[in-house]
């Protein structure tokens, strides 16, 4: 054990002892215990809309289980297992705190707090009664968020692993990767690979972006118990065989994006298991990775630690969880000096600093502090320093939404950017919601609509169902693609669709073309659309 790591011990033991006396020697504890009150009240929060959502299942045709869900429900059940687990935990937490003193801890400071909970808590009767229905039939929000008890699925029990992550984050956030890269942001000249004489080189460059897609390597059972290999691979091997000249990850390993510190049940180092090793190397100066909720869970230390220092993949970004790159556009009319602009952005890292305890799930790039000790304007200003005198059309990828995955109405994150561009960019692509949807327009404010071509591209890896939610008259013009076909891998009635990906190629002309594909089908995309520079506002 690193001398940092049993600082980080004798920090978590000290605070113990005194939360149990609700008496703490110095500000930095106390400041601690605030910020846990506070996360407890989220977890019961959680708990109290799954609680709303499952007593209003609508099941108006079939008799698959249909959940209106609200951004808190994806941690639902933690209160129900921090009580359950104290006596009864499954075999799998035992083992994996026996091997953990520091997630052990966690456990006992986060029940401790939540110990006065128990009247909001749901029965044992209605736990089961969950659990039986999210096996058969299943249980599906309105954004595709599938209920299920398998991996990655909203009620898979590791899940825990990310909240125990958090837990040590609060209690010590000295741990967290810091300070923020500050690095000048300077734009990476974008171009076609020499692919050599077997196969011909694009004549433009062409971005492979996948989304949430470090849920490593596993196998699950699927149509008559057949053997399918994880998501996760069966997206990477169809993206091999694309003509991609870059690869862009939007963000989120699983399950909490960790080093070697912070060891998890499954892998001693989810970010190198579950990420780098299974990369497919583009080549050098072409590879790019985006920090993420999931990341952050980890201390960021598996993201900035090893992806982003001591793997070669990502160099590029100079250990930077924001990257710039650039493609000129030929000049016409008389125009000259106009070039496509594309920011990958750091979502995550300010997220709870921006918006509270909420366990990084609202994105931010970072704060605007009345007072000097709660400014975070580093991404801010690099972007404002990149973008200053820009001419040409500009797309971001960020991990987190900048708007409601039904809605589609904007939120803090899109104001942020949108401010620090100094404009709405041209394209945004993120990940975060697990699915595929190409939107007509953002919604910003009552009556005004964003110029942003606006895409969700985060069914990399996680499984999802059919998002019924938009199929509501209501949003449903708004929807020009989502991806909503069954996997042909898995039973009828077995609610899963189609994990996929997207290309993008930058013209010369300041258009686009993008293209989603779900797994099985390299060669006809399931939506794709070529933009000219009008279309996108390209003057």
């Amino acid at each position: 054990m690193s001398i940092a790591d049993t600082n980080f011990m004798s920090h978590l033991e000290s605070f113990q002892s005194q939360l149990k006396v609700d008496k703490f020697d110095n500000a930095e504890d106390a400041e601690a215990y605030v910020r846990l009150k506070k996360f407890s009240a989220f977890l019961a929060d959680c708990h109290l809309d799954l609680r709303k959502a499952v007593e209003n299942i609508d099941s108006p045709v079939t008799p698959l289980g249909y959940l209106h869900l609200t951004s808190k429900t994806e941690f639902g059940l933690m209160v129900h297992w921090l009580n359950k687990w104290e006596t009864s935990p499954p075999a799998w937490f035992s083992e994996w705190l026996v091997k953990s003193e520091l997630h052990r801890m966690a456990f006992d400071i986060l029940r401790y707090l939540t110990r006065d909970l128990a009247a909001i808590e749901m029965s044992e009767q209605e736990y089961q009664q969950l659990m039986a229905q999210a096996k058969s039939p299943g249980l599906v929000g309105d954004d595709g968020t599938i209920f299920g008890l398998a991996r990655y699925e909203q009620l898979d029990p590791k899940w825990m692993v990310a909240t125990l992550n958090y837990v040590l984050n609060l209690v010590h956030p000295a741990d967290i990767y810091h300070p923020f890269p500050n690095s000048e942001l300077r734009p990476i000249a974008l171009s076609p690979k020499a692919r050599g004489p077997e196969k011909p080189d694009n004549p433009e460059p062409v971005l492979g972006i996948i989304g949430d897609w470090g849920g490593g390597n596993y196998a699950e059972t699927g149509r008559n118990n057949a053997s399918v290999a994880s998501p996760a691979m069966r997206v990477i091997e169809d993206v091999k065989k694309q003509p991609t000249d870059y690869l862009i990850h939007l963000g989120d390993t699983y399950y909490a994006g960790t080093a070697e510190s912070r060891l998890g049940p499954d892998s001693a180092h989810e970010e190198l298991d579950n990420l780098v090793s299974l990369w497919p190397d583009q080549g050098q100066g072409r590879n790019f990775t985006l920090n993420s909720n999931h990341e952050m869970y980890g201390a960021g230390k598996g993201i900035f630690g090893t992806a982003l220092t001591r793997s070669e993949y990502f160099a590029a970004q100079n250990g930077a969880s924001v990257f710039a790159l650039e493609y000129p556009i030929r000049p016409t009319d008389g125009k000259e000096g106009q070039s496509w602009l594309v920011l990958g952005l750091d979502s995550a890292y300010y997220s709870d600093t921006r918006n509270g305890i909420k366990m990084y799930m609202e994105g931010a790039i970072g704060t605007d502090g009345f007072l000097f000790i709660d400014r975070h304007r580093k991404q801010i200003e690099m972007i404002e320093n990149v973008c200053a005198g820009h001419q040409g059309p500009i797309m971001v990828m960020t991990h987190h939404n900048p708007c409601d995955t039904i809605t589609a109405e904007t939120n803090i994150l899109y104001d942020q950017v949108c401010k620090a561009i100094g404009s709405p960019p041209s394209l945004w692509y993120w990940g975060h919601v697990h699915n595929g949807i190409v939107y007509d327009r953002m919604i910003v404010g009552k009556d005004t609509t964003s110029v942003t071509k606006s895409r969700c591209c985060g069914h990399g890896a996680v499984p999802f169902g059919p998002a019924w939610g938009l199929e509501n008259a209501a949003v449903r013009d708004n929807i020009d693609y989502y991806a909503h076909c069954h996997d042909p891998a898995f039973a009828d009635d077995v609610p899963r669709m189609k994990n996929g990906y997207a290309l993008v190629t930058l013209h010369d002309d300041g258009g686009f073309t993008e293209s989603f594909y779900e797994v099985g089908d390299t060669e006809n995309p399931a939506y794709s659309r070529r933009w000219t520079a009008a279309e996108i506002g390209l003057a």
